[in-house]
């Protein structure tokens, strides 16, 4: 069956650029339903961006500061 979820781990350079894509889709869009499902998965993004960035300087999560 076709797996169409990648849960590979994305490099920090990745992630900053799916973040810059979704936040530019977000303004350019109008219709209100996808323009929040967008801003979801921005926020999503953001998250795994600042876990990666936190994890490459060799720093504990930042939940268990």
């Amino acid at each position: 069956m076709l797996n169409l979820i990648d849960s590979t781990p994305n490099d920090p350079l990745e992630l900053a650029e799916q973040c810059l894509a979704l936040a530019t889709a977000v303004l350019k869009i109008n219709e209100a339903a996808v323009k929040e499902s967008l801003q979801f998965i921005l926020h999503e993004k953001m998250e795994a961006l600042f876990q990666a960035l936190y994890h490459t300087e060799g720093q504990p999560d930042i939940g268990q500061v």
